[in-house]
């Protein structure tokens, strides 16, 4: 493929893993809601929790129209210059191998997620549980199409490491989304402060779980591929590019830890400005998440070490 194409192709996996981010963020924030929100007789509350199940459904309709695009990509990067596409070519692409099977699991379970979201007003079709276990399968599908595929890793050691990355992400960086997108408008106000207050003091566990799992599997991953070799991580484009993720890392991390010591305990005590605060840590705590995401997707395709 061009550059113009390797780059567009780059934007698309930036997209899955914004959805794939989101998808996780809204299982943890409706844990969140069901424990620490509003009660379901009040407006708030059912207004929150209507404001995340619309929320869902993009995410799902995104992952399926950004699975499409990246199986036409991913045929393309078999094509040489001047070569024509043929059906026996796309049928060996998207259909045979570890990556195909990845790909039509996470097309079929995204699919699936999308059925499944307007049954689960309906009690006992659709229970949250159901949901969880589909966006599971979803991230799992997602780690046989990159690095942890791969022969590097012993069994499926490489796709677990991934799938906990993945979902330690999601836990902390996607739930901070969701937030945004649902808990934020829907606790607007002075009167609304209590409720946003305990909505926040309980999803930083969460927060604090995902990142701890970040981070373990991370380091992990990053000691496999560089052999705990500084000098391989620094002369390789892989190596380079994982010092400017971790650059952005530290960012959230302190965003994090900053929102946790300072801006919670400022809301429960309904401090002036404290909700103002709030917004404004969360959208440079995002700004830094969506980069260290534009870095992901450069990851996924860099030469490892020592290739």
């Amino acid at each position: 493929m061009t550059a113009p194409l390797v780059a567009l192709y780059a934007v698309v996996r930036g997209v899955i893993y914004v959805a794939l981010l989101l998808l996780v963020g809204a299982q943890i924030l409706g844990l969140v809601i069901k424990y620490a929100g509003p009660s379901d007789a009040t407006g708030v509350g059912r207004d929150l929790r209507a404001r995340l199940g619309r929320a869902v459904m993009p995410a799902a309709v995104i992952l399926i129209i950004a699975g499409m695009v990246r199986g036409v990509f991913q045929v393309g990067t078999f094509v040489d210059p001047g070569d024509s596409v043929t059906a026996e070519m796309v049928r060996s692409v998207l259909l045979n191998g570890t990556w195909a099977r990845a790909w039509m699991l996470q097309l079929a379970a995204a699919i699936v997620l999308l059925g499944a979201l307007p049954l689960r007003r309906k009690r006992g079709v659709a229970p949250d549980t159901v949901i969880t276990v589909i966006v599971f399968v979803i991230l799992w599908a997602e780690t046989g199409m990159g690095h942890g595929a791969g022969d590097t890793w012993p069994w499926i050691t490489g796709r677990v490491a991934y799938l906990i990355h993945l979902a330690g992400i999601g836990m902390w960086i996607g739930t901070v989304g969701m937030l945004t997108l649902v808990a934020l408008p829907a606790l607007s106000g002075e009167e609304q402060l209590p409720d946003l207050a305990r909505v926040v003091k309980a999803f930083s566990i969460f927060g604090r779980t995902g990142a701890s799992l970040a981070v373990i599997s991370g380091v992990t991953i990053a000691a496999v591929y560089s052999h705990l070799s500084i000098g391989l991580i620094v002369r390789s484009t892989w190596g380079r590019l994982l010092l400017l993720k971790l650059t952005a890392f530290i960012g959230v991390l302190a965003l994090g830890w900053y929102n946790w010591k300072v801006v919670t305990p400022a809301l429960e005590m309904r401090a002036t400005g404290s909700e103002a605060r709030l917004r404004r840590a969360v959208r440079i705590e995002l700004v830094l998440g969506a980069i260290m995401l534009a870095i992901t997707t450069l990851l996924v395709v860099a030469a490892l070490p020592g290739e």
